[in-house]
């Protein structure tokens, strides 16, 4: 039973990813100016808007690949738990400014999000990718964490 329920979850999970992670990279490309201006209304960010409109839509569409393969998901998932923890400690630095109007270069539906909701959001999918990594684990990946009698 646990078996049935654990992969039912992995899926849940893949899936969750994958679209998010297609829908905001599209997003992004397709109205590329909007993510461009965003980036650089952005003080810290501004100046490396260049090549993060690359790394970020780029990355997450490679994420949106390895996660939905068999051989390549544990990597989709660390990619998936980096991208999200980086994506939490900016949105929880953007909550330690003061109210400024700052844009969020997220793309779609999600950039309506409040700055408070965002870190909510963000921290579901942060455990969401643990989570997948944990439950999408061979058994012989786990650590013997007993010394070993010679």
């Amino acid at each position: 039973m646990f078996t049935i329920n654990r992969r039912r979850i992995i899926e849940f999970i893949i899936y969750a990813f994958f679209f998010l992670f297609i829908y905001t990279s599209a997003t992004k490309l397709l109205d590329f100016d909007l993510f461009l201006r965003d980036l650089n209304r952005s003080p810290e960010l501004a100046p490396f808007k260049g090549i993060l409109s690359v790394i970020i839509p780029g990355a997450e569409l490679i994420i949106a690949g390895l996660i939905l393969f068999k051989n390549t998901r544990q990597i989709g998932f660390i990619g998936a738990i980096a991208i999200m923890a980086l994506f939490t400690i900016y949105v929880a630095y953007v909550l330690t400014l003061p109210d400024i109007d700052r844009p969020c270069s997220c793309g779609g539906i999600i950039r309506s999000l409040t700055w408070q909701q965002h870190i909510i959001f963000n921290l579901v999918f942060l455990l969401l990718a643990i989570v997948g990594y944990l439950l999408n684990r061979k058994p012989s990946d786990t650590t013997n964490w007993m010394p070993i009698n010679t």
